[in-house]
């Protein structure tokens, strides 16, 4: 994979920087059929960052089973100070096919200790209200579907408590002392989409006994709304100074 991503820049002005694997794959549930979805962030070159014309802040390549997304720095950086969840996933993904960064574990950490909590409880929220919308529409109903929404949903509920949810499944389900209705609806579904194809259609007989069970442990989620737990001002400052040093070392 890493030759892959040298290969994505050999002709490009900009510089790779850190590349990981996203989705099912660093969950821990692909499926057979599962694409490879690959990202990170890049800078841009010195050409291109000093110039008076802006340039695209993203870079995205779909080949085959091959799914690229890569940001630029600035706009990687300005995702995290909001505490965006979905970048937040990026850097503590523990499949790390490219990295260029100095001094990154010290950098991740920091990231992690002033990372918004609510955030966090918001976006996976309202991830999972939107698979419930496409369960509830009938309109895409499957395994991989409701399995995505509960993973949410255990998610927003460890927020909740200030415990970052663990990006591997079975991890992330040890974070639970005790089994509850969705944890056992989120591990049957996992076996199922594991084995079958992405697009399997729950049965039909399960299909209202999985929605209302969601439906239930939303409402519950919804009335336990954590504060904002972070300093935006200190992860601002971290962002700042860890740019700054690399901008100075690459452009000179």
């Amino acid at each position: 994979m890493k030759q892959e991503i040298e290969n994505l820049f050999k002709n490009a002005e900009e510089k790779p920087l850190f590349y990981i694997e996203s989705g099912s794959r660093l969950w821990g549930i692909a499926s057979p059929d599962s694409d490879f979805d690959v990202r990170g962030f890049h800078l841009q070159s010195k050409n291109q960052y000093f110039d008076f014309k802006k340039h695209p802040d993203i870079i995205e390549v779909m080949d085959g089973d091959f799914d690229f997304v890569s940001y630029d720095i600035d706009k990687m950086f300005g995702l995290l100070l909001k505490s965006n969840p979905t970048v937040f996933e990026w850097i503590r993904a523990h499949i790390i096919y490219f990295n260029e960064l100095p001094d990154w574990e010290n950098f991740q950490n920091k990231v992690i200790e002033n990372f918004d909590f609510k955030a966090l409880f918001h976006h996976y929220l309202s991830l999972a209200k939107g698979n419930i919308n496409l369960m509830g529409t009938g309109k895409k109903f499957t395994y991989k579907t409701a399995f995505y929404c509960i993973r949410g949903l255990l998610s927003a509920d460890l927020a909740t408590r200030h415990i970052i949810p663990e990006l591997l499944i079975d991890n992330l389900f040890n974070q639970f002392e005790r089994e509850n209705d969705v944890l056992k609806i989120a591990k049957n579904s996992l076996e199922r989409k594991k084995q079958q194809t992405e697009k399997e259609e729950v049965v039909e007989s399960d299909k209202q006994i999985i929605l209302n069970t969601i439906k239930d442990f939303t409402k519950q989620l919804e009335i336990k709304v954590p504060e904002s737990s972070n300093s935006r001002q200190k992860l601002e400052s971290v962002l700042k100074e860890y740019s700054f040093n690399l901008k100075a070392e690459f452009y000179g």
